[in-house]
């Protein structure tokens, strides 16, 4: 599952909401019932770890997590953390920085420094230009030890052959830097 959230209280909907015609976020619990947050968030770490690893004892594991100490300074990470995420070999966050706000992504990221490998395992220009993405990339070198692009599933080649609206250009445009990027990489 891709980020996954905890209800605060009782809910009805197991999805968050749709972005561009998906749903990405979905709850874990629609009924507390009485635990608290991580005590419902260790229960499904636990039991997804337990899970895969009957089946697979080499490969890594990790939650996609929304770095929520983005939007509000102070938050801390819930599925990686000490009490929740032992079981998880690294740390994964997704990422979009807004324009002209790199540094407080900077800040943000620092909280999911928890003594584990740390990848930005999603992030795109999506409320910056390619330019603030690199500044984030960049900056982010000495907390992450990895980064990957959102993807769509749609190539570069693929894009090339139509006539794109605003969205595929973007799109092309960020795919064609992080090629590059990945090619010129010393990392």
């Amino acid at each position: 599952m891709n980020e996954p959230i905890v209800p605060g209280g009782k809910e009805t909907e197991w999805l968050a909401g749709e972005f561009a015609g998906m749903n990405f976020v979905q709850r874990i619990s629609l009924d507390p019932a009485g635990r608290t947050q991580e005590q419902i968030a260790r229960k499904w770490i636990d039991t997804l770890v337990a899970a895969i690893r009957t089946q697979d004892k080499r490969h890594l594991i990790t939650v996609g997590e929304i770095p929520w100490a983005l939007s509000f300074p102070g938050a801390k990470p819930l599925f990686h953390s000490k009490e929740v995420g032992p079981g998880l070999d690294f740390v994964s966050v997704h990422f979009y920085p807004k324009k002209g706000e790199v540094d407080k992504a900077f800040k943000a990221l620092a909280v999911y420094e928890l003594g584990k490998p740390l990848v930005i395992e999603e992030m795109f220009p999506l409320e910056c230009g390619v330019e603030d993405l690199d500044a984030f990339i960049e900056g982010s070198r000495t907390m992450a030890d990895g980064w990957i692009g959102f993807y769509w599933g749609k190539t570069i080649e693929e894009y090339a052959k139509e006539k794109l609206d605003i969205g595929g250009v973007m799109t092309k445009g960020w795919l064609e830097y992080f090629k590059r990027k990945s090619l010129n990489s010393k990392s």
